[in-house]
């Protein structure tokens, strides 16, 4: 749902944990009778080797730090040719090797990233244990690295995740939206569609989530839109949510703009900086777009205190 942001510091770090393995060799041990070891201008000969009639200036350095341009180039050259360009299972093992030896905690701190940018439902940021870095998150190959190990180890082809969405994507080939350059955010608006009637006899209960009605609709690319809700299961997971929007209705009720500048003269500068600062604790949400990562359900609660006109 949210853009990746990366700068060319957090690429060549990237760059240079990956040259980091090869400081003593890449040794990796497949049988009690096969071990190889690899060297990093190895693979420069074998992508020189493999993949020179895709692109005759070819270099293991060039495929870490390929775009998401280049990456399609690729896989759509190596779609034409699927015999004649696949590499060998020792071969496949480099790349899925470097991959697995990749530090993906200290990867996904570099990002500052803290929700899933597919769902922005679930936080991935890491934890400390024994003075390391664990991740929470899970490192989804937007392009499958089992069918595509040459882009096994690329930067823009690994995309933080909660684990959810990651199987859900799993190996798919659909159009969704490619966090590193644009943003669901953007193309798509939670709506606000009012509450559920009762019978009669019914007593009511502005509490009961169940009767509050939302949906998510595009304002752009609607078959995009479409297909990433689709894919990711957005609609029936967001189904789940609905008490956030209760809660939501109820501090409209509460929150009203007189209130709201009262709070402000007794407690700006005290209790909180500005009045954005006090609508993030009202609805529980970051307020601007470019904060959407950093707390889950940003986007919804954003959204729908905008239709509220809470904030």
């Amino acid at each position: 749902m949210i853009k990746i942001n990366t700068t060319q510091t957090i690429v060549d770090s990237f760059y240079n944990s990956v040259v980091k393995l090869f400081e003593n060799k890449l040794v990796k041990t497949k049988t009690k009778k096969i071990i190889w070891s690899i060297e990093f201008k190895t693979i420069d000969k074998l992508l020189n080797t493999k993949l020179k009639n895709f692109d005759e200036k070819i270099t293991f350095e060039k495929i870490i730090k390929a775009d998401y341009t280049y990456m399609k180039e690729l896989v759509e050259f190596l779609d034409k040719h699927p015999q004649r360009y696949v590499l060998s299972p020792q071969e496949k093992d480099y790349f899925l090797t470097m991959y697995n030896r990749l530090k993906k905690a200290d990867f996904i701190k570099q990002l500052n990233i803290y929700v899933c940018p597919y769902c922005n439902r679930n936080y991935i940021f890491n934890f400390s244990k024994n003075n390391t870095q664990e991740a929470t998150a899970q490192l989804d190959h937007f392009f499958d690295k089992k069918d595509y190990p040459y882009l096994a180890i690329t930067l823009y082809n690994l995309v933080p995740s909660c684990s959810t969405c990651n199987q859900r994507k799993s190996s798919k080939r659909e159009n969704i939206f490619y966090p590193y350059l644009e943003s669901f955010n953007e193309s798509a608006k939670f709506r606000y569609k009012g509450i559920k009637s009762i019978a009669k006899d019914e007593k009511i209960d502005f509490l009961d989530s169940k009767r509050v009605m939302f949906n998510i609709e595009a304002i752009k690319d609607n078959e995009k839109v479409e297909k990433h809700i689709e894919v990711f299961n957005l609609k029936n997971l967001y189904e789940e949510h609905k008490d956030i929007v209760a809660e939501l209705l109820q501090k409209k009720e509460i929150y009203n703009d007189s209130y709201i500048d009262e709070l402000m003269q007794k407690y700006e500068g005290t209790l909180f900086k500005n009045r954005e600062d006090l609508l993030r604790l009202v609805t529980c949400g970051y307020v601007n777009d470019e904060d959407l990562h950093k707390r889950p359900l940003s986007k919804l609660i954003k959204d729908i205190s905008e239709e509220l006109n809470l904030i």
